[in-house]
């Protein structure tokens, strides 16, 4: 019993740890969870789904590592990985989330669309703050993308911040 609210106790913190990382709940399930405190890393495997804010992610498992205050610093998602965000739909093989840089690293077949807009690579990296994206081929197949051009000058990432083309506009019309 006493173990049963340890480990009830131990899932809490975790939730809370990654709720910090996003500004309202977090709610997390999987299969099973294994909390290393020693080690500041929790592990969720088999089935794993992610909801926060305007996020969905499931994969196979998940790793959250934590600093010392016990806030998300890395989030590894490995295994059938499928990201929605607002318009934003994304498959991997393996998602790494940098929580102070605000960068996700996607690699493995990744495969990513937005409305109409399509890409894919062997590993993209999106850089949130910056409002940039870069795509890495792999050695069997280079990068794809597919645009139309009534969408042009949105970025294929829905940041909330807009393009450098969009400020032009912007600016243009005053």
């Amino acid at each position: 019993m006493h173990i049963k609210k340890l480990s009830v106790l131990f899932f809490i913190i975790v939730c809370i740890s990654v709720a910090g990382a996003a500004q309202n709940k977090v709610k997390i399930e999987s299969d099973s969870l294994k909390y290393f405190g020693n080690r500041n890393v929790s592990y969720f495997s088999g089935n794993v789904f992610v909801k926060s804010d305007n996020l969905t992610m499931h994969s196979d498992n998940m790793s959250v590592y934590f600093n010392d205050n016990r806030e998300p610093e890395k989030i590894v998602a490995q295994g059938n990985v499928s990201i929605t965000k607002q318009e934003l739909y994304a498959l991997s093989n393996k998602a790494e989330m940098l929580m102070n840089e605000n960068v996700i690293k996607l690699s493995g077949d990744v495969r990513v669309w937005q409305g109409e807009n399509y890409l894919e690579g062997q590993q993209v990296i999106i850089y949130n703050d910056e409002n940039r994206i870069e795509v890495k081929k792999s050695d069997k197949s280079r990068v794809k993308i597919i645009f139309y051009p009534d969408q042009k000058g949105k970025s294929i990432v829905n940041t909330g911040k807009p393009s450098e083309k969009e400020l032009q506009e912007k600016d243009g019309s005053r």
